[in-house]
């Protein structure tokens, strides 16, 4: 095919996988001027058409944690939720800059606003609605664990529904025992939702940290859960929360010589030309296990360094 021959092109397909990046990649390598996503995820004759921006840069996934803490504090949370405090969030103007920004720079596929447990923002409407208000065409996407639907101010259930947010809940044990009144609410809001598979069936949680930079990365990343997340936080897009977020394991733990962040300025102005970097090794991946562990899901007030450990006698030999 030579550059130019198509006017265009609709990619029916999930806008988070690989396979949608490589198309939208190619089509602009062959200055295909009009791109298309269809999501099959919500199919229908209805189903509207994201069209890109050429000029911009693409992200098939973008997550943002909009609050820290957790009610729950999982053992081994990927993003470090029973480290944190429930008052740190993303503080709302700084948010509404960098989504701004980021809808001048990237076509974004698929948004998730996560934590920590969002719904614990007392505004996470506000938040919802920055979020549609830049990001029109993007697929929005709301992460929690879903205990305290029964309880949230209607004006968060209105917000969800009326800026056309997904609820994704997270299954876990003491969601189960209440999933039947939760999912009543969402229902009775007309509120579109999923409820992901129980974390026991799966066995757990998977735990990779380790106290060595000698990790092989490919190795890493190809048991690596969070290859394909990038991460907003404070003006800058990471390559996954763990890169984002460990700053806080390495203080809380006192581990020396710990890996710096590799971060993308948002606001740089070669933006577009830095965002592929991340699709590679950062430094954090020399960092990450060439297995993992799998731990049983529970919760604790009282982090321990190895619920984090892929292979706790590293403990023995110190860090």
């Amino acid at each position: 095919m030579n550059a130019g021959e198509l006017d265009g092109v609709i990619i029916a397909e999930d806008g988070r996988s690989g396979f949608t990046k490589a198309v939208v990649q190619a089509c602009k390598l062959y200055s295909i001027p009009t791109v298309g996503i269809m999501d099959l995820t919500f199919f229908s004759p209805l189903t509207p058409i994201h069209w890109l921006d050429a000029d911009k840069a693409y992200l098939t996934q973008l997550e943002a944690n909009i609050v820290d803490g957790c009610n729950l504090n999982c053992k081994g949370c990927t993003h470090f939720a029973g480290l944190f405090k429930t008052s740190e969030v993303y503080p709302l103007e700084t948010f509404r800059r960098d989504v701004r920004q980021l809808s001048q720079v990237c076509n974004v596929a698929t948004f998730f606003l996560l934590g920590g447990e969002p719904l614990l923002l007392k505004n996470l409407d506000e938040y919802m609605k920055i979020s549609r208000q830049y990001l029109k065409q993007s697929d929005l996407r709301i992460v929690m664990n879903g205990l305290l639907v029964p309880t949230v101010e209607q004006k968060i259930l209105d917000a969800i529904r009326e800026n056309n947010f997904f609820v994704s809940i997270s299954n876990y044990p003491p969601t189960a025992k209440m999933i039947d009144k939760i999912k009543a609410v969402l229902d009775a809001n007309k509120i579109r939702h999923e409820v992901r598979g129980a974390i026991e069936d799966s066995g757990g949680f998977n735990v990779f940290m380790t106290f060595r930079s000698d990790n092989n990365p490919l190795k890493a990343r190809a048991v690596c859960c969070n290859d394909g997340c990038r991460f907003m936080r404070d003006g800058r897009i990471y390559k996954c929360p763990i890169d984002a977020l460990s700053f806080r394991f390495a203080e809380r733990f006192k581990i020396k010589n710990y890996p710096k962040a590799t971060g993308v300025d948002l606001y740089a102005p070669n933006f577009a030309a830095l965002l592929p970097m991340l699709d590679g090794n950062v430094e954090m991946c020399h960092w990450c296990s060439e297995t993992v562990r799998k731990i049983p899901w529970t919760t604790s007030n009282n982090p321990k360094l190895e619920d984090w450990l892929a292979d706790p006698a590293e403990l023995q030999n110190g860090q």
